[in-house]
């Protein structure tokens, strides 16, 4: 499969909508099932402290990754968040979410000056915890009772990458 990385542009809306709204997506972030098409167009909006990109595979959007800076916040522009990464369910467990979160990590190391990375993922993503710990995140908390899905309550993970020299 030949993908390409790139930056997210209005015109993506649809794709990144059927995504956003797919069950696995839903399940995995706070997203609600149902969600209008607004919201995701609402969310590829320009904005100065958020960076997303997107995997784009045959002319289809099949991957968005999402982080979110604060370049205008003196004390806190050392530090972003990795927002969301999510992945068309049709190629899951590809290498796709892996190629958007190195992309957005090389932007912070090369280009960003970016010290801390953090992130929050439910702590029973026994997929997405591996990745991100083998991409130098490390955990730094559990949040209890953190999100309610599926009529009860998930705990969350806090986890946070730490670049070693600033530029």
């Amino acid at each position: 499969m030949d993908i390409t990385i790139r930056t997210a542009r209005a015109e993506d809306a649809l794709d990144l909508h059927d995504i956003l709204t797919s069950p696995h997506v839903v399940k995995g972030t706070m997203r609600l099932p149902f969600m209008a098409l607004e919201s995701t167009k609402a969310r590829l909006a320009p904005d100065p402290n958020r960076l997303q990109i997107v995997a784009e595979s045959a002319g289809r959007v099949v991957g968005f990754a999402e982080l979110l800076t604060n370049f205008d916040v003196p004390r806190a522009s050392h530090a972003a968040e990795l927002n969301m990464v999510v992945v068309d369910q049709s190629v899951r467990r590809s290498g796709i979410a892996r190629r958007l979160i190195t992309s957005l990590l090389e932007m912070c190391d090369k280009h960003f000056g970016i010290h801390r990375i953090a992130l929050t993922v439910w702590a029973d993503n026994g997929s997405a915890i591996p990745l991100y710990e083998d991409l130098g995140f490390a955990v730094e908390g559990r949040m209890r009772d953190y999100v309610r899905a599926d009529g009860s309550f998930k705990d969350a993970i806090l986890m946070a990458r730490f670049r070693e020299k600033v530029v």
